[in-house]
């Protein structure tokens, strides 16, 4: 609600640059935030919970999400159940906003979310679906890759980006537009904690001046209001939600993250990537969404798993002495995990659509 750049944004480009004659697509976000103006350049866009909105859920075909949560579901909210009848048979398209590796089978159930499709990007990801407790057939998983994939490019100008995925360990709710609120408790997290060390380490950021470099953080969308309790050392960059996300890919050299789905764009561009897990049991214990399923992160992962802050810096500090430079153990597990390189993503998503 809150935010495009994802997938949702680049199949409505992708629609707007090769219109069908029968369809009109309409893309919504909150007038609130600058995608809402950005967006108007390509197309229709609508102010989300507006009852122009609303009308238009009503009224649609299909609802073509990157999310699968609550508000895209339903934006009624409990008004929606004078509308079940309606919103029962609606046609909602997850195009994800991640490759799923994990097992989310207990929200993503076809009980929970009954998807008219899901887009997948892997034939593990896609076999995933069918053999977990999704509940779903192979009518509803699509095996046609991700369409913000048709929009990654090579810019690269000798960043070092963390990246980290959210916990859900660390919110209280949502609010009532449906974003995630940040809990009093996050300071005394040690999520906090290792990342607020991690931006502010003395040899890490003088390690990355001497090669050239410069260290970059982009946080969660989830994690913005809690953005001004991390100390800001004039060395590190703090990237806000105005900063595309396929910017941050191009421009990247490398890539630290946990457990966040984000590398796979990364790897799809075949540039380097470092993994943190210094809670990973805690991480796959329930506090978070996600349950531990076929992927393993030292067996397929695309680069090293580091456990603790020191090894972390180290490993980073290795890969910007030797150019950021991708190892060729990662290029090969890389080149087997995608089932297309072709930018063809946005076209065989429609095509699933419509029946093709």
């Amino acid at each position: 609600v809150n935010r495009g750049d994802d997938n949702g944004e680049i199949f409505f480009r992708y629609l707007q640059e090769h219109p069908i004659s029968h369809v009109q697509p309409y893309f919504v976000v909150s007038k609130d935030v600058p995608d809402f103006r950005r967006m108007k350049q390509y197309g229709k866009v609508v102010n989300v919970y507006s009852w122009r909105h609303k009308l238009l859920h009503l009224l649609s075909d299909y609802i073509i999400s990157s999310q699968a949560n609550k508000p895209v579901v339903n934006p009624f909210g409990a008004v929606g159940k004078y509308y079940s009848d309606i919103l029962a048979g609606k046609k909602i398209v997850f195009l994800q906003h991640g490759v799923t590796k994990d097992d989310q089978s207990q929200w993503l159930n076809r009980y929970n979310r009954n998807l008219y499709g899901i887009v997948a990007n892997t034939m593990p990801e896609y076999d995933s679906f069918l053999e977990y407790d999704y509940f779903y057939t192979p009518r509803e998983v699509w095996l046609t890759g991700m369409p913000r994939y048709d929009a990654l490019t090579h810019d690269e100008k000798r960043y070092v980006t963390i990246m980290p995925t959210w916990r859900k360990s660390l919110s209280d709710g949502v609010d009532a537009t449906g974003v995630w609120r940040v809990s009093d408790a996050f300071v005394e997290s040690d999520y906090f904690k290792f990342y607020n060390a991690l931006l502010n380490h003395e040899r890490l950021i003088a390690k990355a001046k001497e090669y050239g470099y410069k260290i970059c953080f982009m946080p969660h969308p989830n994690i913005k209001p809690a953005l001004g309790l991390f100390m800001r050392h004039p060395d590190v960059t703090f990237w806000d939600e105005e900063k595309p996300y396929r910017e941050v890919f191009a421009e990247s050299d490398l890539l630290v993250t946990d457990y966040s789905s984000v590398v796979f764009d990364f790897a799809y561009l075949r540039k380097p990537i470092v993994y943190c897990q210094f809670d990973r049991e805690e991480f796959f214990s329930g506090g978070h969404s996600y349950v531990e399923g076929y992927f393993n992160y030292v067996e397929d992962g695309f680069g090293e798993v580091e456990a603790d802050l020191d090894s972390l810096v180290e490993r980073v500090i290795e890969y910007m002495e030797h150019g950021c430079v991708l190892k060729e153990k990662y290029r090969e597990r890389i080149e087997r995990t995608f089932a297309y390189h072709d930018r063809e993503c946005s076209r065989r998503v429609v095509d699933k659509i419509l029946g093709k």
